[in-house]
Formats: structure tokens, C-alpha cells, sequence
């Protein structure tokens, strides 16, 4: 079929069911196709019906529109992403402009569940003389993050499989994570059912990760160093109570997204 007949097909049977489906169904045609934006509108480009309908099928049923593309666009760069890696959501970008109030240049950075490695690739791009370590505990998360580094052709990282900051000993400049925060029985959009539950999950209280992080992040600190967090606007208020020293940033919605605690 033709790749105006995709486009309407796909969007009729995409209108119900999500939000956004003029976007969405161009984006999925053109990942058939392999056309660009101006192709898919200006030249004869065909587009296999039946793979059309397998992916809208998925789709339907709020599989990752980022897994169905294979990548996502964050900071204005593309990166890879795949099933059993967390995808990086536009909130985390805030945390990115808050480290870079701080970074002078060429500090030492630890970047937490590093996932795709959206955080540490930025941050390496915009200052390439830090030094940054990226660590995860997923094997799949560093193969990833290594391949996006490559493709972002960002070379000051240095990828750790590890848990937290059990492989680490200081002293650090800066310890930044958009570390998982979901408490069990929480409401989450119906994607995430097919995201890693290890990546945003945090039994009991959606709080055990973000501790650990500034309990064990405390530790290896140089004096006046940084932690800086991504957290669910539901955990603000807790977090202010029991770090009453810590900063809370509001990202573009105008809900609390970034904790900042200075050591």
C-alpha cells in the first residue's frame, strides 16, 4: 500500500487509542518505510500492510512507541533503545539543566542506573573533559549505553556493572540518577508494564533507592559535592522532611522532579 493509504489506515485505527495519533502513525510508517519526513510526502513510497498491522496492533495494546521505533530522541540527540532497558522520559532533562548550574568541567561524575545512557552521554557531550562513570546492574543497560555513547561519539565514560555505588570509593564531585521511585500499588501509566519493573520500582515506599544512593553517596563525596536525583512529585514533601537541607526543583509542568542535596 501506499504510504498516504498507511498513514490514513494507521491513524484511524490509532485515534482511540492514544494521544497523539497523526504523530504517532506518521512515526510508525516511517519506520517501515525508512523514508524521511519529506519523502513520506513527496515521493511514491510503499509500505508493507501487514507489518503496518502487526505494529498498530502493539501499539493498541500500549506497547512503547519508543520499543516499536527502536530509538528516542532526548536533549536533542538520538539514542538507541530496546525491550529490557528502561526508556528515558523529556522529565529527566531537567535534572540534565540542573547539573549544569553545577559543573564546572572537569569534575568526577557517577551516573546511577545509567539505563540507555541518556544521562551520562549528555553530560559527557556537554563537558568532555569529566570524567564520568556510568553504572547499572543490568548486563543488557551497559551494552546499551556503550552503543550509545559510540553513536553519540562521546569517549570520556567509563561503564561499571554494579549495584548502586557498591563499586565505588571516592572521592566524587557529583552523584546524579534517575534512580526507580514507584511504589508497588501505584498508578503508572500502562506502558511501563513493558519496561523493566526493576528500573522504576522501589518497594516499599517508592523512597529505598533514593537513600541508598544519598546514604551511600554521603560516603564517598568530596566535601561540597553534589547529589542530584530525579523523583516523583508525590515524594517531595517526605523527602524535604527528612533531607530538610536538600533543594527541590520543578520541572516545565510545574511539579517537583529534581532533588539536589549538597554534601
Amino acid at each position: 500500500m501506499t504510504a498516504k493509504q498507511a498513514l490514513l489506515l494507521a491513524f484511524n485505527l490509532l485515534k482511540n487509542e492514544v494521544e497523539n495519533p497523526h504523530l504517532e502513525a506518521e512515526l510508525i510508517v516511517r519506520k517501515l518505510s525508512g523514508a524521511s519526513r519529506e519523502e513520506l510526502y513527496s515521493k511514491d513510497i510503499f509500505v508493507d500492510k501487514e507489518e503496518l498491522l502487526k505494529l498498530i496492533e502493539l501499539r493498541k495494546k500500549r506497547y512503547p512507541l519508543q520499543y516499536i521505533l527502536g530509538e528516542v530522541e532526548f536533549y536533542s540527540r538520538k539514542f538507541i533503545v530496546k525491550e529490557g532497558v528502561f526508556i528515558p522520559r523529556p522529565e529527566t532533562e531537567v535534572l540534565i539543566e540542573e547539573c549544569k548550574k553545577i559543573i564546572k568541567g572537569k569534575e568526577k561524575i557517577i551516573d546511577v542506573g545509567t539505563g540507555t545512557g541518556v544521562i551520562a552521554i549528555v553530560l559527557g557531550s556537554l563537558f568532555p573533559k569529566a570524567k564520568i562513570f556510568a553504572v547499572d546492574i543490568n548486563p543488557m543497560a551497559i551494552e546499551l549505553s556503550m552503543e550509545n555513547a559510540r553513536l553519540n561519539n562521546v569517549k570520556n565514560i567509563i561503564f561499571v556493572r554494579g549495584n548502586l555505588l557498591n563499586s565505588f570509593k571516592g572521592p566524587v564531585d557529583i552523584i546524579v540518577s534517575n534512580p526507580p521511585y514507584i511504589a508497588p500499588g501505584e498508578d503508572v501509566y500502562p506502558e511501563l508494564r513493558y519496561e523493566p519493573q526493576e528500573a522504576y520500582l522501589s518497594p516499599p515506599d517508592g523512597l529505598f533507592h533514593i537513600r541508598k544512593i544519598i546514604e551511600m553517596g554521603r560516603n564517598i563525596l568530596k566535601r561540597n559535592g553534589y547529589i542530584l536525583l530525579e523523583i516523583s512529585p508525590a515524594l517531595s514533601l517526605r523527602l524535604k522532611k527528612e533531607y530538610p537541607n536538600s533543594t527541590i526543583v520543578k520541572d516545565l509542568s510545574g511539579k517537583d522532579r529534581v532533588f539536589i542535596l549538597k554534601n
